[in-house]
């Protein structure tokens, strides 16, 4: 005969079994999702300075954004962290990749993303003068957060915007 606490135990880790299966089970339906986002993204205005007691460039960049991500959302993904990186070289480095804007979304519906004016919310600074006449990637990023699973990296890499800094600074 077992004792009440061995009976409890073996409820407990039969229910947290069962639990991880489902948990599990419910991962897994969710990767055969195809989301088909829709994205935009062009550079409207861009400044150039010269921050010379920091010793680096600093851009602020005016973005137009028209991201339809509605169709990465599904049952299991509690959020999305949407966000915009430039990427460019530079003599220094190989890569440089900066955010320059960001956005937690919560609800499908605020999935569309429409605005013909965004200022960056995190300037184009390089470590040092390289950003100067240098050609930049705008690229649109986001996360999938989900209820359960893992946290999946997506890339808007068809609808790169490439422009050229100005080779003045304002």
């Amino acid at each position: 005969m077992h004792s009440f606490w061995q009976r409890l135990n073996a409820l407990f880790f039969y229910t947290l079994s069962c639990l991880g299966a489902f948990a599990f089970l419910a991962a897994a339906t969710t990767y055969f999702h195809e989301a088909e986002p829709r994205v935009s993204l062009q550079l409207e205005r861009i400044m150039l300075r010269r921050i010379q007691s920091a010793g680096h460039d600093q851009a602020i960049l005016s973005l137009a954004i028209d991201a339809d991500l509605r169709s990465v959302f599904n049952w299991n993904v509690k959020q999305l962290f949407v966000y915009v990186t430039a990427e460019y070289e530079t003599q220094a480095n190989v890569l440089n990749q900066v955010v320059v804007w960001d956005s937690v979304i919560s609800e499908p519906e605020q999935a569309h993303i429409k605005s013909d004016l965004v200022v960056n919310k995190y300037s184009l600074t390089d470590q040092g003068f390289g950003l100067r006449d240098n050609e930049v990637k705008l690229v649109l990023n986001w996360n999938a957060v989900p209820a359960t699973g893992l946290l999946t990296l997506s890339h808007a890499f068809d609808q790169i915007h490439t422009f050229q800094v100005p080779a003045t600074y304002a």
